[in-house]
């Protein structure tokens, strides 16, 4: 685990690259729940990728891209700041939560 919360503060020095943390805290306000995977295309079109216990689904209707958009965006929000989240990894680290 050492190694891992290692690799996300070397990710967090990178120029660019943004850390942000979503602690399980949050909650009810975590809209996510499994992994989502959302891409901007060459041609600004947005593609998304979420996984399930069973299957992938990869969607390019934008009617179902937005949402996730959307709520990607409220997550954004809502998240730790890099400093905030660099800071409870550190923490994490040390072995102090």
């Amino acid at each position: 685990m050492g190694a891992q919360f290692a690799r996300l503060l070397e990710f967090a020095e990178q120029p660019n690259t943004v850390l942000q943390v979503a602690p399980f805290s949050m909650g009810a306000r975590r809209p996510f729940s499994l992994p989502v995977t959302v891409l901007t295309m060459p041609d600004r079109s947005l593609v998304s990728y979420a996984e399930s216990a069973h299957r992938g689904h990869l969607e390019r209707e934008g009617t179902f891209v937005l949402p996730l958009m959307a709520a990607y965006h409220q997550l954004q929000g809502e998240a730790l700041s890099q400093a905030a989240s660099v800071d409870m990894i550190e923490q994490l680290r040390k072995g102090t939560p």
